[in-house]
């Protein structure tokens, strides 16, 4: 009788695998997606993205806005949780269903937690994360374990369908911090082996965070996520060259977003095995002329729109352009009169535009690098910030005296911004010429209390992002370097 018994239980388990095997369809195509704030979604929701696409589907990885938990939906923003709003998945998803024939159906699954370290999704790290209390509801609403959640979402999605890639924004709280993208493979491997896949198979798609060309607070990131691929062969970087932010300095806004969904699935068409796939945005700019393809669009130039490889190459055979400012935003279009330097940091916030000093003559490094150094040497480095603002970072002055004399260079007056930090000491610029910036040289207000730890407080001008947290207070990052967080500044939603 036991014998009978465990013969009509493994009956019946091999017919339940046979139901679920039957159910996946090869033509429902799934993507797994998680990040932090980005990824969650920061734009605001317009009516054109509450329009639905019935081949454009969204598996809810939380209960709550009429969602079920592990049920599919038509995919309208938010996709991650309640608290998200517009993020690139959506337009992800969008793109690859125009792109794609009739017969392919898009899922996405998403996973993100806003201002979340990438600790949080390390599989066997998370328990150990210190994360502030404004993010425990978020965490819990994926089970206290987001990385299980996606996970357990991944199976439930391959019930429906196959899954063909990964999707990751995430970086701007790990900001400066070279391991990153060893983290990120780390995370990479697991996934794939918790869910069966083939990493050939796979590819991971990292998007850049808000570029420093249009202010972002984070844009000397983006170095370290181009390295993504040196550590992990099967991924991919988006380039987010170009792309405006909401005037925080970390945000993409709603326009930025719908592009960079577009840019992810332009990047993931190619790497489809479909003859169905359209690929005219892979190709598009290798030719130049009105040509609008993404990944090449800035190699030949003419009015080509590329963004991929516009910064770099945009300048050198596009059109009339000169120098950096519209090499990278426009690939030749605009290059006109420009000559780079004067005005890398008119930095738009908005409307409004705050007016740099002149550093068309000036070396970017003061102890002498060349003043046509890459793009990557523009965009603030935190490389050399320790991650506690108690440790003493090593561009730390000891004191408030006149250190940048001995190099030659004079000290700044009050107030002087931040344009570059090395070894020595933070550096501005005044009358031409750089000037070392003392605790005495940085921004002050009344009721600053990071001043007698030898640091700025955080300016008013954009809504701040708690990064740190300790006994004295809590911490932010502006210009390369911690500021603190006092009454007068605004948190971000």
């Amino acid at each position: 009788m036991k014998t009978l018994a465990l013969l009509s239980l493994l009956v019946t388990a091999i017919s339940s695998v046979s139901k679920v095997n039957a159910a996946a369809d090869p033509n429902f195509h799934i993507y797994l997606a998680f990040g932090q704030s980005n990824m969650e979604g920061a734009g605001d929701i317009s009516n054109q993205d509450r329009q639905a696409d019935s081949r454009f589907k969204m598996l809810s990885t939380v209960s709550g806005c009429n969602r079920q938990l592990g049920n599919w939906y038509d995919a309208v923003p938010p996709l991650a949780h309640c608290g998200g709003k517009l993020g690139p998945v959506d337009y992800f998803g969008r793109t690859l269903t125009k792109k794609l024939d009739q017969s392919i159906k898009i899922g996405v699954v998403v996973v993100a937690v806003a201002g979340c370290d990438i600790q949080l999704f390390e599989k066997d790290n998370y328990r150990s994360y210190n994360m502030p209390d404004w993010m425990r509801q978020t965490v819990q609403n994926y089970g206290g374990n987001p990385y299980g959640r996606l996970i357990d979402m991944g199976k439930k999605a391959q019930e429906s369908g196959v899954i063909k890639g990964i999707l990751l924004h995430q970086g701007e709280t790990n900001s400066g911090q070279n391991n990153w993208p060893n983290r990120v493979k780390g995370i990479y491997d697991n996934i794939i082996k918790d869910l069966g896949l083939n990493s050939s198979q796979i590819p991971l798609l990292a998007g850049e965070v808000v570029t420093s060309a249009v202010g972002g607070q984070c844009g000397g990131m983006n170095s370290i996520i181009q390295k993504l691929p040196q550590v992990l062969p099967n991924s991919y970087v988006i380039s987010a060259q170009g792309l405006q932010q909401r005037g925080d300095g970390l945000h993409f806004n709603s326009d930025a977003y719908r592009t960079f969904g577009e840019r992810y699935a332009t990047e993931m068409l190619k790497h489809l095995d479909t003859s169905s796939s359209s690929n005219g945005g892979n190709n598009g700019g290798n030719n130049g002329g009105n040509n609008n393809g993404w990944n090449n669009g800035g190699n030949n130039g003419g009015n080509n729109n590329g963004w991929n490889n516009g910064w770099n190459n945009g300048g050198n055979n596009g059109g009339n352009n000169n120098g950096w400012n519209n090499g990278g935003n426009n690939g030749g279009n605009n290059g006109g009169n420009n000559n780079g330097w004067n005005q890398w940091n008119q930095w738009n916030t908005g409307n409004q535009q705050t007016q740099q000093p002149d550093l068309s003559n000036l070396n970017w490094n003061p102890n002498g690098t060349p003043s046509n150094q890459s793009q990557q040497t523009q965009q603030p480095d935190l490389s050399n910030l320790n991650w506690n603002p108690n440790g003493t970072p090593s561009n730390q002055q000891s004191n408030s005296s006149c250190w940048s004399q001995a190099l030659g260079y004079p000290c700044c007056a009050s107030g002087t911004q931040v344009y570059y930090t090395d070894s020595d000491g933070t550096w501005g610029v005044q009358n031409g010429n750089w000037c070392g910036i003392t605790k005495a040289s940085g921004n002050s207000n009344s009721g600053c209390w990071a001043q007698s730890q030898g640091y700025p407080c955080c300016s008013t001008s954009m809504c701040r992002i708690v990064y740190y947290k300790d006994s004295t207070g809590s911490w932010d990052v502006e210009n390369g370097d911690w500021c603190g967080i006092t009454s007068a500044n605004v948190l971000c939603p």
